[in-house]
């Protein structure tokens, strides 16, 4: 089972900042480069049902997160079941969303979220900003967790 994070993975800009994801123009806000494309070669490796995006976000942003989805034709073009999208309010609440639907593979563009999923198998820090870069570097643990700079790098590390 995977899971992947959605703002700054899938939809550029991060959605924790209210002026990139909260304007009126939000459905205008691009994929990020080749998201699309991986997912879908992702869901068809490892089938629909074990493939999961895993959110932390506020109601608001989880209403216009699931319309950006829509608008975009997210589901049709990578084969994501929309049934298998879960959202928590908190960053370490991605752990037991993992923990109940088995999720083993992570991707996201937060070591502070990494960090509390350091006993799944496989973990991804996509494309971080320079403070996450930075709280990873500092780490105990960063073996655990590979740095990836886009999709088709992480395509190429995904096992």
């Amino acid at each position: 089972m995977i899971g992947i994070d959605i703002g700054r993975v899938i939809i550029s800009g991060d959605t924790d900042i209210p002026n990139q994801f909260f304007s009126e123009d939000y459905l205008s806000v691009s994929p990020v480069t080749q998201a699309f494309m991986a997912i879908q070669q992702i869901v068809e490796t490892y089938t629909p049902q074990n493939v999961h995006l895993v959110s932390k976000c506020g109601e608001q942003t989880q209403q216009r997160t699931l319309q950006w989805l829509t608008h975009h034709q997210f589901f049709e073009k990578t084969g994501v079941i929309p049934t298998q999208v879960w959202f928590c309010r908190e960053r370490h609440e991605k752990r037991s969303i993992c923990e109940a639907q088995n999720i083993r593979t992570f991707i996201d563009d937060r070591f502070t979220v990494l960090q509390h999923l350091l006993e799944l198998d496989q973990l991804f820090l996509f494309r971080p900003s320079e403070e996450e870069l930075e709280a990873f570097e500092n780490a105990n643990s960063p073996d655990k967790v590979r740095l990836v700079d886009g999709w088709e790098a992480l395509l190429k590390k995904l096992t």
